[in-house]
């Protein structure tokens, strides 16, 4: 809503934040951040290209927490780096070199994230995480891990989604779309409030 503040942990290239800034309509702040100078270049890119006054961008280490950050924000954006394998049509390489281990790894990495993430929210505040994948590893397990270790709880995506994809999803605060049933590529999201 108009006058949130949102953090967007790991933001390159922008999109989302650019679109998050558009939708406060002037209002709020958007804090859009990555992890090198050169994806950080990439959101500020974006920034001037829209010429948006409500949105910067901040290098940082999603994996470090920080604690200046520390229930600042009413929205936290979680899009983490994940196995890609929603999106082998455009990336098909990554079916040959991705394996169980290096799925795992990202595991750990998302958890690491989100351990960091969550503090950023404040009470009463939304979490959004999601992936470009369509492994339950890094999607309904991930979820589980959430709501297990992290003062999180699942809420529904009336009103935020399409009605029609609302149709196709398992589990109420989660929606995984898949190339063969939505036409577009593979990728997940859940949106949590924090408790």
């Amino acid at each position: 809503k108009e006058g949130d503040t949102v953090i967007d942990v790991c933001a390159a290239p922008g999109g989302k934040s650019i679109h998050v800034a558009d939708l406060l309509k002037g209002s709020g702040h958007v804090e859009s951040r990555d992890l090198t100078d050169y994806k950080v270049s990439l959101i500020e890119e974006n920034i001037d290209r829209c010429g948006f006054a409500n949105i910067t961008a901040k290098k940082a280490d999603a994996t470090v927490l920080d604690k200046s950050a520390f229930e600042a924000a009413d929205i936290v954006i979680a899009d983490l780096p994940c196995s890609g394998l929603g999106v082998l049509k455009k990336k098909s390489d990554i079916k040959y070199r991705m394996t169980k281990d290096q799925i795992e790894e990202l595991v750990q990495l998302q958890r690491t994230i989100l351990k960091n993430a969550v503090t950023y929210v404040k009470s009463g505040g939304t979490l959004i995480y999601s992936t470009c994948t369509v492994a339950k590893e890094e999607n309904d397990q991930q979820v589980d891990w959430i709501l297990e270790n992290l003062p999180l709880q699942l809420v529904s995506l009336e009103g935020c989604i399409d009605e029609e994809l609302l149709k196709n999803t398992d589990r109420e605060g989660c929606l995984q779309l898949l190339p063969g049933r939505e036409k577009t590529d593979g990728f997940f999201l859940a949106k949590f409030r924090k408790v």
